[in-house]
């Protein structure tokens, strides 16, 4: 038994090594097709003839086909067809490659059969034919160009422009451009002096040093092309048209990495591809695919030869549902606090605006950040953080109308009834030393009415209990807490967090608690109010989207129109906190605490066809009467009419 495994395994291992005296030309082919399949260059080495060995060692072949297969971006090798009459062999070979897909080639090989059986004899031509020990295999690359993004009226947000490279001639420097350049850059000189002193810099290299826009430019000519050294050259780059609070929606392009997952639409390390936003959502539609040609030169680098090729794809414009005109005016509204503003078409679900600051300027990537300026962004309050989708907050007494709507449904509101809430409150005799708190209001008792307008806590802690914990986190889910929205950009998921309890419940009844939810997912709450029909709509932001429903409440038409006319008494009057000075507006205020020190702003208001959710970060001192100024700012403006 033993002998017999031997034998087995001795046959094995000279088949392997060199083919087995029995195996025909064909088999010995194959199995050396599977080796390149494999990427087992040296296995495929023992397949060659003695004269093939002679001719070129096995240092050459094997790094002749992995750095062929590496640069034309080899996943696949097939034995197609094959023929053979004595030692000849015709055969064809399919490859399919990331650079230019599939092709196929035509071949004619020697077998050469020798002692221990039959081999291969090889030469260049046998990877690609036509090519020889002298020429190289190149693969020439067309990039394509990138896609506009658009706003709701073509407006570029996005687009390919001029843009102009500043670069140093190092044989031509004369003392003090360095640092004059380093003060029109902004640019630290020691940063510049890095980049003078790369190994592939000579005296008449041009070294570029900074890519600048066309408004920049306008104003740095002069000063710099008047410096010895000093060299511009204009090309085609990556424009940003937008306020910075636009960026993180808009996004930004820069550097793909080495393991970046679009390699098989031919993207290389160092290609420019979307990084966060509307830029990597729709980066294969903008990006479109290079074109790459495996070409056969010579040692004059002439084409010899094109072994296969793909046309190059240009990206495609996106055109989004985004209001440049109307942001500009939020932009302005919002000033320099940190915070977010969403305007949604309630009925439609499609997002005319949004602003989220700080923010940070999109133009810095395309053109190369520089590590002072990436370390200024880093020292601001999280720039590239998207409030308005990203950030989670305690909703506070926004979610008031919502705990309304639950308390309506299982019939523990009698909307009408109305009772003195008093300044501190328990709601039952084990919270300890635990007390709700209402804000001050005008003395006597609330109806629901007032509870909203004068946003007290106490009234609506003790909905929640009146509605239970399993009632209140059954509407709860049914608001889409804990569930995905479908929306193309990145978004955090809302949560109620905690377990079961009477205090968590209260205070998860006015808002705090462990909830936390983000402005677009209020945004699409009150919605389900401004529509009236109880219906969370799926937010879009881009235009080849169609209108289509998130969530159905399932509240009660009755209820939902009830709470349409208490947002509306709630933002009526001059004495009321959600007052922006016009009557048509229904809205709400709220605060929440994020710490001790640090607390969120929120107004939430719909008129017309549109819902604008304002929040705002700041200490202790700021109050909901600073987000509804916002409101009233964005209105004075024009919001409701520009662009329409």
């Amino acid at each position: 038994m033993r002998a017999t495994v031997f034998v087995v395994a001795f046959c094995l291992f000279v088949s392997t090594a060199a083919g087995c005296a029995q195996e025909t030309p064909e088999q010995v082919l194959t199995a050396y097709i599977a080796l390149w399949q494999a990427g087992d260059y040296e296995g495929m080495y023992h397949y060659l003839s003695s004269q093939a060995k002679e001719a070129w060692d096995a240092e050459v072949f094997v790094s002749r086909h992995r750095n062929i297969s590496q640069g034309i971006g080899f996943t696949e090798v097939k034995l197609a067809d094959i023929s053979s009459q004595g030692g000849k062999i015709q055969y064809s070979l399919q490859f399919s490659t990331l650079s230019v897909g599939e092709f196929r080639q035509e071949y004619s090989l020697e077998m050469v059969k020798e002692a221990d059986g039959w081999h291969l004899n090889w030469d260049h031509c046998h990877i690609f034919p036509g090519l020889t020990s002298q020429r190289v295999v190149r693969v020439k690359r067309e990039m394509p160009t990138r896609g506009d993004i658009l706003d709701c009226h073509l407006l570029p947000l996005a687009y390919t422009g001029s843009v102009y490279e500043v670069g140093l001639i190092p044989g031509n420097l004369v003392p003090g451009t360095i640092d004059t350049l380093s003060l029109l850059l902004e640019q630290p000189s020691q940063e510049i002096l890095a980049l003078l002193e790369q190994d592939w810099v000579k005296e008449d290299s041009f070294v570029p040093i900074a890519t600048v826009d066309n408004k920049a430019w306008s104003q740095l000519r002069q000063p710099v092309t008047a410096l010895q050294g000093v060299l511009a050259k204009a090309r085609s780059g990556r424009v940003y048209n937008f306020p910075e609070s636009l960026a993180q929606t808009v996004g930004y392009i820069g550097e793909a990495q080495e393991e970046d997952t679009l390699k098989e639409l031919g993207v290389e390390a160092g290609d420019l591809v979307g990084l966060c936003g509307l830029e990597l959502a729709c980066n294969e539609k903008l990006m479109g695919r290079p074109g790459n040609a495996i070409q056969i030169r010579d040692e004059s680098n002439n084409i010899v030869a094109e072994v296969a090729g793909r046309p190059v794809i240009h990206g495609e414009d996106v055109t989004t549902t985004l209001d440049l005109r109307k942001i500009r005016k939020m932009d302005t509204a919002l000033g320099e606090v940190s915070g977010s503003m969403i305007l949604l078409d309630f009925k439609q679900g499609s997002i005319a605006g949004v602003v989220s600051k700080p923010g940070l300027d999109s133009n810095l990537f395309a053109r190369g950040i520089s590590s002072a300026e990436y370390q200024e962004l880093l020292d601001r309050d999280s720039p590239f953080l998207n409030r308005a989708f990203n950030a989670l907050y305690p909703p506070g007494s926004v979610f008031k109308p919502f705990t309304a709507l639950m308390a309506l449904e299982e019939k523990v509101l009698d909307p009408e009834f109305s009772w003195d809430t008093p300044q501190q409150w328990q709601g039952a005799s084990d919270w300890g030393a635990y007390q709700v708190t209402r804000v001050l209001r005008p003395p006597g008792p609330v109806d629901l009415w007032e509870a909203m307008r004068w946003s007290d806590n106490v009234y609506f802690a003790d909905l929640g209990l009146k509605i239970g914990w399993p009632a209140f986190t059954a509407h709860v889910g049914k608001l889409g807490f804990g569930e995905k929205i479908p929306f193309a950009l990145s978004y955090e998921q809302s949560q109620l967090g905690g377990d079961e309890g009477s205090v968590l419940l209260a205070d998860s009844s006015y808002g705090q608690g462990k909830m936390l939810t983000t402005p677009l997912h209020m945004s699409l709450l009150y919605a389900a109010l401004a529509r009236g029909d109880g219906v969370l709509p799926r937010p879009y932001i881009l235009a080849q989207e169609e209108p289509a429903q998130w969530l159905q409440t399932e509240f009660e038409q009755l209820n939902l129109d009830l709470l349409d006319r208490v947002l509306a008494y709630t933002a009526s009057g001059r004495e009321a906190l959600a007052w922006t000075g016009d009557s048509t507006v229904r809205g709400k205020t709220g605060t929440s605490e994020i710490s001790k020190e640090r607390q969120i702003a929120w107004y939430i208001c719909y008129f017309d066809d549109y819902l604008l959710t304002i929040t705002i970060e700041g200490d202790s001192s700021l109050s909901s009467t600073h987000a509804v100024q916002v409101a009233r700012d964005c209105l004075d403006s024009g919001i409701r009419d520009i662009g329409d």
